[in-house]
């Protein structure tokens, strides 16, 4: 049994040595001399050949003692090898990451509610009850996204003044900060996203001890991929999500100058019709060439079920049930699902060819009911 025991730790550790072998001529063989490759495949033939069936037990522990006695130099690595081992993988692993992110599949953010009920964005609501217990507040956050916020004044005084700050005055994750004479209450998240969770505090205004300065919940947009890769091989169906860039479409991109963001922006819209097609929006009915839509995904919308509110009339195309616009060859058309409050080409026009990423694919965080193939 003493010997068995040993003849299966011998070829365990013959196994070892032939994999190690193997791999040190994979990764080298384009740097090493050829005099080290050549005493490397020797000794991984050595190794594979104690590994036969065939060889015997003294045999095989004769080959180990030449391995170590005419090859142990190559059986040894520097303390740093597994360091560079796993910088390499790591290294491979970010390539592939950005290849993947800049040809394939792109993540996309959802900031806004154009899309509702199809697919969320960042919602700041105000809360009656105190934020959950902390294992609660943790399990919310990493399943459906959603965070708690709460400051109380810890004693009287006046506020001094409500400003955007980093956390800890350092790290670059925007907070809500609230200085008043002598202490300081900080939300983990911007000033704009506490106002509309409802802080309505204010510098000059006197504040109480206990009193809550705010108390709110935020829920953050769905995250998504983006398929970059399928607008390579045919044109956008009309129905479908797609995601494009504002670059060289003014009607968005003015109003954006005007709030002092440059360059483009990618947004998401649906894509109810494309470039030859005539529109007209008879609330809450969107009609393409003469008919009701026809898409089952813009029937939907139409239908005022299930958080849809329909098709609503635009402020700068389509303004009345009368007028009809005809999209241009080579355009798109773009509505929100949200419609009375999405501001989509109602607003500011086709979406040119040129400006598409690619079609909305799969919610993949939150774990919530949209979480899947997005439709």
């Amino acid at each position: 049994m003493i010997y068995l025991g040993q003849a299966r730790e011998e070829r365990k550790h013959l196994k070892a040595i032939e994999h190690f072998l193997g791999k040190r001529i994979r990764y080298g063989r384009d740097i090493l001399p050829e005099k080290t490759l050549t005493r490397l495949r020797e000794a991984r033939e050595c190794a594979q050949e104690a590994l036969r069936w065939g060889t015997s037990g003294p045999n095989r522990g004769e080959i180990l003692k030449k391995l170590e006695s005419q090859y142990g130099d190559l059986l040894r690595t520097d303390k740093h090898h597994g360091r560079r081992e796993n910088a390499e993988v790591a290294l491979v692993a970010i390539a592939l990451a950005l290849g993947v992110r800049a040809y394939f599949l792109q993540p996309f953010k959802i900031p806004t509610h154009s899309m509702r009920p199809t697919l969320l964005g960042i919602l700041n609501e105000p809360e009656s009850r105190p934020p959950p217990s902390w294992p609660v507040r943790i399990f919310d956050l990493v399943w459906s996204g959603k965070g708690w916020h709460r400051a109380v004044a810890p004693k009287d005084g006046i506020v001094m003044s409500v400003r955007e700050g980093r956390l800890f005055g350092v790290i670059p994750w925007t907070t809500t900060e609230i200085l008043a004479d002598g202490w300081t209450e900080s939300l983990w998240t911007g000033l704009p996203q506490s106002r509309e969770g409802g802080l309505k505090v204010r510098a000059g205004d006197r504040v109480n001890a206990g009193e809550v300065l705010a108390n709110f919940s935020s829920v953050s947009g769905d995250h998504l991929f983006v398929n970059k890769v399928i607008y390579q091989v045919r044109k956008p169906d009309r129905g479908e999500t797609f995601v494009f860039t504002t670059d060289g479409i003014e009607g968005i991109e003015s109003g954006l100058r005007l709030r002092g963001i440059e360059g483009s922006q990618y947004y998401i819209k649906r894509c109810v019709a494309l470039g030859g097609d005539r529109l007209q929006i008879k609330p809450p009915v969107l009609w393409i060439n003469g008919q009701p839509a026809l898409d089952p995904l813009c029937q939907r919308v139409a239908a005022q079920k299930d958080g849809y509110s329909g098709y609503t009339l635009g402020p700068t195309f389509l303004t009345h049930p009368e007028e009809s616009y005809q999209v241009p060859k080579k355009d798109y058309w773009a509505m929100g699902d949200n419609s009375p409050n999405s501001f989509d080409s109602r607003g500011w026009g086709p979406v040119p060819a040129r400006n598409l990423v690619g079609k909305g694919a799969f919610v993949y965080w939150p774990f919530s009911k949209r979480w899947g193939l997005i439709h």
